[in-house]
C-alpha cells in the first residue's frame, strides 16, 4: 500500500491524463452524432420545402378535382434524394364542375420511371384550390 501512495503522490497527474484519453473518444462520438442528426433533420426540412410537400398535402386534402393537360415540361436540373427529378410543369387546368380552364405552373419531384406520364400533351389528374388556384398532382409521381 505504501508503494501505491508514493507512486500516486509522485505521478498523480498521469491519472488525469489517462482519464481524459479514455473519455475523449466517447465525448467526441456523442458530439459527432448530434451534429450528424442535426444536419439530417435540416436536410429533411429543406427537401420538404423544395418539393413543396406541405403545400401539396394541403391542396390534396382540401382541393377540388381537376384534369390537367401538360403544356410544357422542363427538367430544372435539380435532384432530390439523388433519385427524383424536379420538373417544372405547365398545365392547362380544367376543373370539374364547369369552372373555366386556366394555366398554372408547378415544380414537382418525379421519378424517372414516371417521367413519361408528364410529357407535353399528356393528361394528368390534379386537385386545385379554387381560392388561390394552387394545384397538386393527384396521381403517382414515384
Amino acid at each position: 500500500m505504501d508503494l501505491f501512495v508514493v507512486w500516486f503522490t509522485k505521478y498523480w497527474y498521469l491519472v488525469v491524463i489517462i482519464a481524459v484519453v479514455l473519455l475523449l473518444p466517447s465525448v467526441l462520438t456523442t458530439l459527432a452524432k448530434r451534429y450528424v442528426f442535426r444536419v439530417i433533420d435540416q436536410q429533411s426540412v429543406v427537401n420538404r420545402q423544395v418539393m413543396g410537400t406541405d403545400r401539396a398535402e394541403r391542396v390534396l386534402r382540401t382541393g377540388q378535382p381537376a384534369t390537367g393537360l401538360v403544356l410544357e415540361s422542363y427538367d430544372t436540373g435539380t435532384r432530390v434524394e439523388r433519385i427524383y427529378i424536379l420538373v417544372r410543369l405547365k398545365f392547362q387546368v380544367r376543373p370539374e364542375g364547369g369552372s373555366p380552364a386556366y394555366e398554372a405552373e408547378l415544380v414537382a419531384p418525379i421519378s424517372p420511371v414516371k417521367l413519361a406520364d408528364f410529357a407535353p400533351g399528356r393528361s394528368v389528374k390534379l386537385r386545385f384550390d379554387p381560392a388561390s388556384r394552387e394545384i397538386a398532382i393527384d396521381q403517382p409521381v414515384r
